[in-house]
């Protein structure tokens, strides 16, 4: 009954802040791209693996051996890209970049349309048996996947509000 009880009472988010704290995102990811662009003295598109592999591995020659080979070309995700770090600056803007893409295509910009426009509020689902640690997990959408490390992580976890009178308390087992 708790659970149901949360799942219909859902979570209010500060829709105004979400979107505030995705311009200054767009901002962020603007200047990013601009400093990798001057890295390297040429524009390109860092969402292209393809154009990323040209630039990384032809043009600035890093080591093939810290990527694997895949039936395109070598490989740029994430785990090669962090074997490339210290490489070359562009490896941070790129890292960086993808970061923060994420977090606002996954929450900042996400979490807004999935609030009831009324309320303000968002409606998870509580899961208390898929785990096997007996924990309680969250689904549509998931908000225990929220991030903490970075400075956008935990502004993005300020927009979840209580109502007044009321506190938000975070708990777990250990």
């Amino acid at each position: 009954m708790v659970l149901w009880r949360m799942e219909n009472y859902g979570i209010k988010i500060n829709i105004n802040y979400l979107k505030n704290l995705s311009q200054q995102l767009e901002r962020d990811l603007a200047d990013i791209e601009k400093k990798a662009y001057e890295s390297i003295g040429e524009t390109f598109n860092l969402s292209s693996p393809k154009q990323l592999r040209d630039i990384l591995f032809d043009r600035l020659a890093l080591n093939r051996k810290k990527s694997r080979k895949t039936k395109t070309g070598y490989s740029t995700d994430q785990s090669v890209l962090e074997k490339l770090q210290g490489d070359h600056p562009l490896i941070d803007y790129i890292l960086e970049h993808r970061t923060l893409s994420k977090l606002k295509s996954t929450y900042v910009d996400a979490l807004p349309k999935l609030a009831e426009p009324k309320t303000a509020r968002v409606h998870t689902d509580f899961n208390q048996t898929i785990t096997s640690t007996g924990r309680l997990s969250s689904s549509n959408p998931n908000l225990q996947n929220i991030p903490i490390r970075s400075e956008f992580s935990r502004r993005i976890r300020q927009a979840f509000i209580p109502e007044d009178g009321y506190l938000l308390v975070s708990a777990d087992y250990s």
